[in-house]
């Protein structure tokens, strides 16, 4: 078995850290990400919610619109 001499332990141990150092980077980039992912998600949920009233609203108002008409026609 080869035993390092200290300047290559000393070098591995720099590069251990780092990659340690790196891990870390990319486990706070990864963490950054996933809560823009659920930013987005409830942005799009919030989306769907807005779509799905002003859908709504618009048959409503296109219904009351109709019913009215309806009415003036079958009165004249």
């Amino acid at each position: 078995m080869v035993v390092p001499s200290e300047r290559e332990y000393g070098a591995l141990e720099k590069e251990v850290a780092e990659i340690r150092h790196d891990l870390r980077n990319q486990r706070m980039v990864c963490n950054s990400h996933g809560e823009d992912i659920a930013e987005l998600k409830r942005d799009l949920e919030r989306l769907k919610t807005r779509l799905a009233t002003g859908i709504a609203i618009f048959i409503v108002v296109i219904g009351a619109t109709s019913w009215m008409i309806e009415l003036v026609l079958s009165r004249g």
